[in-house]
């Protein structure tokens, strides 16, 4: 939305306070803003950068590219950039512009050896159908004499927080045993905040000798936190 488009703010002050008038303009505004809007989306249409859908597919037409099933719009605008610089004579520097297009800036590596007819490239291209146009420029870019490597490596780098909540905490130990003997160590820190937290051991034994140890700090915020052991013999 270019802006909001309120007929009435145009008329003289003195007819502005007509509810008549009032009227008209509201019944009136939501056509215009529709026209305000449209003619917003023709002018970014102009622009490869900033195509929508069907702005990119008029592109598209004049470059003779037929977008792949799984391309989204930010890799089919990618593409089009690609081919849309296609400028001569394919040297060197020419060949390095269109990396930086395709690849959105330097985000990428070129070993060169010229002297053995090697060279090796990689790139970092996440965008759906970047590797199929990297692959066509090599084609028609890369002379047949020279021995090229080429690699596209993708990091996922992962960063935030995870966290659980709950309203309420509770652990439960039933034991029937007339042979029991069992020892429990827990040592650390404990951070709970959740909705409902449970843990339940059961165990039936006719001997029962238990001993528990217990060492760090717990932190609870929950609503109501229960501990329960019962024993039979």
């Amino acid at each position: 939305m270019i802006r909001d488009v309120n007929l009435i703010e145009h008329l003289p002050l003195f007819l502005q306070k007509f509810r008549e008038l009032k009227h008209i303009m509201d019944a009136e505004n939501p056509e215009f803003q529709m026209i305000a809007d449209e003619s917003e989306v023709i002018k970014n249409n102009q622009f490869i950068e900033t195509c929508d859908l069907v702005g990119i597919a008029r592109f598209e037409k004049l470059l003779n590219i037929i977008p792949l099933d799984d391309d989204n719009l930010e890799s089919r605008i990618s593409r089009v950039l690609t081919r849309w610089n296609d400028v001569i004579p394919y040297t060197y520097r020419a060949f390095i512009e269109k990396l930086i297009v395709l690849c959105d800036g330097l985000n990428f590596t070129i070993n060169k050896n010229f002297e053995e007819y090697k060279m090796e490239i990689i790139t970092h291209l996440e965008l759906s159908g970047q590797v199929d146009e990297l692959q066509y420029l090599f084609e028609y870019m890369i002379p047949v004499n020279l021995e090229l490597t080429s690699k596209n490596e993708i990091y996922c780098n992962s960063e935030g927080q995870h966290n659980i909540a709950a309203g309420m905490a509770f652990c439960e130990t039933f034991e029937l045993s007339d042979a029991y003997k069992a020892d429990f160590n827990i040592q650390g820190n404990s951070i709970i905040k959740g909705g409902l937290v449970g843990s339940v051991e059961v165990t039936i034994s006719d001997n029962f000798n238990e001993t528990i140890t217990i060492k760090g700090v717990g932190k609870t915020g929950s609503n109501a936190s229960t501990t329960q052991i019962i024993g039979i013999n």
